[in-house]
């Protein structure tokens, strides 16, 4: 497996950083989870194509986690370049139908395609094959119907909380995961209950008995913040800060 952030920022602009979103490369299959803001030009200084992606995973419906989806179908649309004739499979929250339904009748032609369908299909705590690949759900304490993600293929588990704050649900979603993505949104003293701190990060990764930890959806006040550190007073396993671009092996 391959882990690519292309977004490891949050709702406030930041050109550095992006809204959320990743690649995940496993088993020849190339996956986005989230499509935030920013994350759709970012793809393109990476090696990989974003005509190239086979699925995409979305936490939830919020704009920073979700604003680049239309702008991705419109790309795959309109794109000269772009003979793709394979389904898009979309996994996400409830309500994902209903969003891609809204997109459908707002822009109408110029997202949709006669060559290739893009299949919905909603999920709260779930679980599905998806090719060799063991995908499974659950919800998250953020909104009403967001969800984090775990896959698994050959004996390696890598997880992506999204947006979320302490719950039993996202330890039981890390546990055991060879690297558990998490957000890491802000001090614990200006974090609100719906998102992690680093303090709440360590918590979930020592309970969780995570091997490594990657923080990412990071407000622009955790960069004089020693995130490392906060998060070692509980956790001894491999912590890193989210980088775009670059590429993590699990």
């Amino acid at each position: 497996m391959k882990y690519i952030p292309l977004g490891t920022g949050s709702c406030v602009p930041d050109y550095r950083k992006n809204s959320s979103g990743a690649l995940l490369e496993i088993n020849r299959k190339l996956i986005l989870i989230d499509c935030g803001t920013g994350i759709l030009h970012t793809i393109t200084k990476t090696d990989y194509d974003y005509k190239d992606i086979d699925a995409i995973f979305i936490t939830h419906l919020h704009l920073d986690h979700i604003n680049d989806f239309p702008a991705l179908l419109f790309a795959l649309k309109n794109d000269p370049a772009c003979h793709r004739n394979r389904d898009i499979q979309a996994f996400g929250p409830t309500g994902l139908k209903e969003y891609y339904k809204k997109i459908k009748e707002l822009h109408g032609e110029t997202v949709v395609s006669e060559n290739y369908k893009v299949e919905i299909q909603e999920m709260s705590n779930s679980e599905l094959e998806y090719g060799p690949i063991k995908v499974s759900s659950q919800k998250t304490y953020h909104t009403k119907n967001s969800i984090g993600f775990r896959f698994e293929n050959d004996g390696t588990v890598f997880t992506s909380t999204g947006d979320t704050g302490y719950n039993e649900n996202v330890v039981e979603l890390c546990r055991q995961a060879n690297t558990a993505v998490m957000e890491c949104s802000a001090p614990q003293e200006y974090v609100k209950k719906t998102h992690l701190s680093p303090r709440r990060v360590g918590k979930i990764a020592l309970e969780a008995n995570v091997s490594r930890v990657i923080v990412n959806h990071l407000y622009p006040v955790m960069d004089k913040i020693p995130m490392k550190e906060i998060i070692k007073k509980r956790y001894q396993g491999k912590i890193e800060i989210a980088k775009v671009g670059k590429i993590y092996t699990i």
